[in-house]
C-alpha cells in the first residue's frame, strides 16, 4: 500500500488497518498497527469515536431514500428504484469515491459493521415477506398462472445464456469475467426470470388493478416464481459451499420441514391463546417473535445457507390473524425506515458503474434485450389464455417487477464467485431499467378507466322483468350477516327475476399484508386460516346453500379503509352490478359489537368515498332488527314460510328516491312483505319556497310518470297501499312518518338528490350523518325507528 493510501486508511479495533477499494467494491485488511493512544480511559480505541460517521451514513442514505421516493412518486415509480439510486449515489461510484467523503461517511473499519447490520436488516425483512406469502392459495392456482410461471422461468434462464455470452462478447477482457461457468449464465437466467411479490403487490394496489384479471394473474405468477426463486437461492447457497454442500443440504431440508411440521403446528397453538393478552397491551410474545427471527437465522446461517432464509421461514410458517398484524405493523418501520437502508449501503459499495466493461450503447442493447425477454414470453403466454393485447403487455411489463431478492441473488453470486463484479454491476443497471418501467406501462395502457366493463344496466330501475338483478354485497363482519341476507331474501329473487349476488367480505389492510382479493371456493375447500374471516365466509356459503337466489359468489377483499372504495368500484364494473349494498352503523348501533372507534370512523369514511363516485346504485344498509326475523314452519300448508315484513317507503320525489321506489316495488312482490308507500306532496307553502322553479316542474313530471306506472301495476295488489300527504317541510315529514311508519320492520328512503328544496332545508342544519341524507338522518335519529331497519338508496351518477 503506498503513502498516499496508507494515509487515507482509517485505523480499525484492535489495531487493524482497512483499505477500501471503490473500483473493486472490497476492503483489504493489511495487517495489525499498534493504535496511537487516545485521552480516553479505553485501552484501545474509543468505541464512541466513530459513531458520528456511522450515523451520519445512515442519515444520509435515509435521507436520498426519502427525497427520492418522493419525487419519484409524483413520477409513478417504484420506491425500489429510489432505493437503488441512492445505492449509487452513496456508493462506490458517488460520495464514497470520494475520499473526503469516504473518511466522513464510511471509514473502511466500519463496512464489516455495516454488513453485519445489513444482514440483520434481510433476516426482519425476510420475516416481513414470509407474513405475506399465504401458500394455503396455492391449492386453487388455476392453470394458466402455472403456464405463465413455467414461461416466465424457463424462457429467461435460456436467454440468460445468450445474455452472459454477449456481454462477454462486448467486454474487452470477457474471458476474465467467466469464473465458473455454466453457474454464471444460470445465475443471470434466474436473476431475470425474478419477479417480486410484494413490490408487485405494492404496485397492484397502487395503480388500483389489483383485482382485475390481469391483476390477479401476475399476482399469482409471482407468488409461484418468488417460491421457485428461494429454492433456488437456498439450492444455490448450498451448492457453492464447497465440499460440505451435500451436508449443508441435508441440514438445511431437515431445518425446513422442522419449520413446517413442527414450529408452525406449536404457534397455531400457542398464538391464538395469546390473542387476548396482546390485545390489552402485554407484549411479552411479540418480543419473543422478534427474538426467534434472529434464532431462526442463526440456525439457517448454521446449517449452510443464508441467515434470511431463516427469517423467510419462520414469517412463512407464522400464522395469519391480528396478532400477526400487529408484529408486522411494529416491526415494519424499524426495518424499512432504519435496518434496510444499510443493506442498500452495502449495495452501493459493490456497486460502481464507472467500471463498466463497455459503452453506453452496448449497455442499452443489453438493457433493451434483458427488459424485452419477460415482457415476450408474457404477451404470448397471455394470446394462448384468450387475453387482449393490452393485457399481455401490461402483463409482461408487471412481470419484470424487481425487489431485493433479485439484488440478494446477484451478489450471493458474487461472493461464490460465480459472477464477476462487473457483470453484477450490468445487472444492476438492468433492474434499474426494468423498474423503470414497470409502473408507467401498465399506468398508460390499463389504466383504471381503460379496464371498466362498460354496462347499461347500473340501477335497480333499469333491470328489466326478464334480467337478472346484480348485487354487490359489502360484509364488515359476522354481525352484518343475518340483516343483509333477510334483506336479499325478501329481495323477491325468481326464476323470471333471478338475482345474483357477489358478497365481498371487507377486511382492512394492516401492516405488511399484501391487498388481495381472495375467491372463495367451498368445492376447492378454499379456507383463509383466519377464524373471524371463516365465520363470515360460512355463514355467506350456507346462505348460498339455502337456493334462495340464483348465484352467490364469495371473496374475502383486503385493502386499506382509505382505498377500499376504489377496490369496492373495480369488483361492482367487473361484475356488471345494479346495486352495491353496504352495512351503516350509527355509533349509537355500535353498542355490543367489537369495534373500535377509529375503525368505526374509517368505515365510515370508506362508505362516503364509495357514493362519491360508485359505478351503480348504492344502498346504506342500517340493521335495527332485521336480522332477528325468522323462518318457521307451517304444518298446514306442509312448508316453510318466513315472518311477514312490513315495508316502508318515503318518497320525497327526485332520482334517489324513484330508484328506492324501485326496489321497493322488487320487494313488494314477495309473498311475505306488505309495503305501503307515502308519497309527500308540496302545499302551497313549500312551493312559494321553491327556488328553481323549471327544475322542480321536470322533476315533478318524471315523478308523476314513475307513480302512475306503480298505480298501474299493483292496483291488483291488497299488500301494497299508497297514501298521499301534503306538507310544507321536513318537520312534517317526520311527524306524518312517526305516525304511518311506528311499528315498521323496514324503511326505505332515497338520499335526497335534486328532492323538494323545502322538505330537507330545515333538517340539514341537523344532519349528523351526510352520506344517510337529511330524510335518512333524520329516521335513523328518530325515536319512533329505534326497532326499525333504514335503507337509504343514492341512485348512480351519470
Amino acid at each position: 500500500m503506498d503513502d498516499k493510501r496508507l494515509e487515507a486508511a482509517i485505523f480499525g479495533e484492535s489495531g487493524t488497518i482497512f483499505e477500501f477499494d471503490p473500483k473493486a467494491g472490497s476492503v483489504t485488511q493489511y495487517g495489525y498497527v499498534r493504535e496511537p493512544k487516545y485521552n480516553s480511559p479505553w485501552k484501545n480505541v474509543n468505541p464512541l469515536r466513530d459513531a458520528s460517521s456511522f450515523l451520519t451514513e445512515l442519515g444520509v442514505t435515509i435521507f436520498f431514500i426519502r427525497l427520492l421516493f418522493l419525487l419519484f412518486h409524483f413520477a409513478r415509480l417504484p420506491r425500489f428504484l429510489a432505493e437503488l439510486v441512492t445505492a449509487i449515489i452513496v456508493g462506490a461510484s458517488g460520495m464514497l469515491d470520494q475520499d473526503w467523503f469516504a473518511r466522513f461517511l464510511l471509514p473502511p473499519n466500519q463496512i464489516q459493521a455495516v454488513e453485519t447490520l445489513a444482514a440483520i436488516s434481510l433476516m426482519y425483512y425476510m420475516f416481513l415477506v414470509g407474513l405475506e406469502m399465504n401458500l394455503t392459495s396455492l391449492q386453487t392456482i388455476e392453470k394458466k398462472v402455472i403456464y405463465n410461471v413455467a414461461a416466465g422461468i424457463l424462457c429467461p434462464i435460456a436467454a440468460g445464456f445468450g445474455l452472459y455470452s454477449l456481454i462477454l462478447y462486448f467486454a474487452e477482457e470477457g474471458k476474465k469475467m467467466d469464473p465458473r461457468r455454466p453457474l454464471g449464465p444460470l445465475y443471470i437466467g434466474v436473476a431475470l426470470s425474478i419477479t417480486s411479490f410484494p413490490d408487485l403487490a405494492t404496485i397492484l394496489s397502487d395503480l388500483k388493478i389489483l383485482h382485475t384479471n390481469v391483476g390477479r394473474m401476475a399476482l399469482s405468477s409471482a407468488l409461484v416464481n418468488d417460491l421457485v426463486t428461494w429454492t433456488f437461492l437456498i439450492v444455490s447457497m448450498v451448492y457453492t459451499n464447497g465440499q460440505k454442500g451435500n451436508i449443508s443440504m441435508i441440514f438445511s431440508v431437515i431445518f425446513l420441514l422442522l419449520c413446517w411440521f413442527v414450529v408452525r403446528p406449536i404457534l397455531l397453538w400457542k398464538i391464538p391463546n395469546a390473542k387476548f393478552i396482546a390485545a390489552n397491551g402485554s407484549e411479552t410474545l411479540m418480543y419473543y417473535i422478534f427474538f426467534g427471527v434472529l434464532v431462526f437465522g442463526f440456525i439457517a446461517d448454521a446449517c449452510g445457507t443464508h441467515s434470511m432464509v431463516g427469517g423467510l421461514a419462520f414469517g412463512i410458517v407464522m400464522p395469519s390473524g391480528e396478532f400477526a398484524h400487529r408484529v408486522s405493523d411494529k416491526l415494519e418501520k424499524v426495518v424499512t425506515g432504519i435496518l434496510l437502508p444499510y443493506f442498500f449501503v452495502t449495495v452501493g459499495i459493490r456497486t460502481n458503474v464507472t467500471i463498466l466493461p463497455f459503452g453506453l450503447s452496448k449497455l442499452m442493447a443489453i438493457i433493451t434485450l434483458a427488459c424485452s425477454i419477460k415482457i415476450l414470453v408474457a404477451f404470448i403466454v397471455s394470446m394462448f389464455n384468450g387475453m387482449s393485447v393490452r393485457e399481455g403487455l401490461t402483463l409482461g411489463a408487471l412481470m419484470n417487477t424487481k425487489g431485493i431478492s433479485a439484488i440478494i441473488l446477484l451478489y450471493i453470486g458474487l461472493d461464490a464467485k460465480v459472477l464477476h463484479l462487473q457483470i453484477c454491476v450490468i445487472m444492476v443497471l438492468v433492474y434499474m431499467a426494468m423498474t423503470l418501467i414497470v409502473k408507467p406501462i401498465p399506468y398508460l395502457i390499463y389504466s383504471p378507466k381503460s379496464h371498466s366493463k362498460p354496462y347499461i344496466e347500473r340501477t335497480i330501475g333499469s333491470c328489466t322483468d326478464c334480467s337478472e338483478f346484480r348485487i354487490l354485497l359489502c360484509v364488515h363482519g359476522i354481525h352484518n350477516i343475518a340483516g343483509l341476507t333477510n334483506l336479499l331474501e325478501y329481495s323477491n329473487s325468481t326464476k323470471q327475476k333471478p338475482i345474483a349476488v357477489f358478497a365481498a367480505h371487507l377486511v382492512e389492510l394492516v401492516g405488511r399484508t399484501t391487498a388481495m382479493l381472495v375467491v372463495h371456493d367451498r368445492a376447492n375447500g378454499t379456507n383463509s386460516g383466519k377464524e373471524n374471516v371463516d365465520q363470515v365466509i360460512n355463514a355467506l356459503e350456507e346462505y348460498k346453500s339455502k337456493g334462495q337466489v340464483e348465484s352467490v359468489r364469495t371473496w374475502t377483499l383486503v385493502s386499506p379503509y382509505d382505498t377500499m372504495h376504489e377496490d369496492i368500484y373495480h369488483l361492482a364494473e367487473d361484475n356488471l352490478t345494479n346495486l352495491i349494498l353496504v352495512p351503516f352503523n350509527r355509533s349509537s348501533d355500535l353498542k355490543g359489537i367489537a369495534m373500535q372507534n377509529n375503525e368505526a370512523s374509517s368505515i365510515r369514511k370508506m362508505s362516503q368515498n364509495l357514493l362519491k363516485r360508485a359505478p351503480c346504485t348504492v344502498g346504506l344498509f342500517l340493521d335495527r332488527g332485521m336480522g332477528l326475523l325468522k323462518t318457521f314452519y307451517d304444518q298446514d300448508k306442509n312448508q316453510t314460510q318466513r315472518q311477514a315484513l312490513n315495508v316502508g317507503m318515503c318518497f320525497c320525489g327526485g332520482p334517489d328516491n324513484r330508484e328506492a321506489l324501485a326496489y321497493s316495488c322488487r320487494m313488494a312482490g314477495c309473498l311475505d312483505a306488505i309495503l305501503t308507500v307515502v308519497r309527500f306532496i308540496p302545499g302551497r307553502e313549500a312551493k312559494d319556497m321553491i327556488q328553481n322553479v323549471s327544475e322542480f316542474l321536470d322533476e315533478r313530471t318524471r315523478d308523476d310518470q314513475y307513480m302512475n306506472e306503480f298505480k298501474f301495476r299493483t292496483m291488483c295488489d291488497p299488500s301494497i297501499s299508497l297514501i298521499e300527504k301534503t306538507v310544507n317541510s321536513g318537520h312534517e315529514i317526520v311527524s306524518e312518518m312517526s305516525v304511518i311508519f311506528n311499528g315498521l320492520h323496514l324503511c326505505i328512503v332515497g338520499k335526497g338528490d335534486k328532492v323538494i328544496q323545502p322538505f330537507t332545508r330545515d333538517l340539514t342544519e341537523w344532519v349528523e350523518y351526510e352520506e344517510l341524507g337529511p330524510l335518512g338522518d333524520a329516521l335513523s335519529a328518530s325515536s319512533f325507528a329505534d326497532s326499525t331497519s333504514i335503507l337509504v338508496v343514492q341512485k348512480y351518477k351519470e
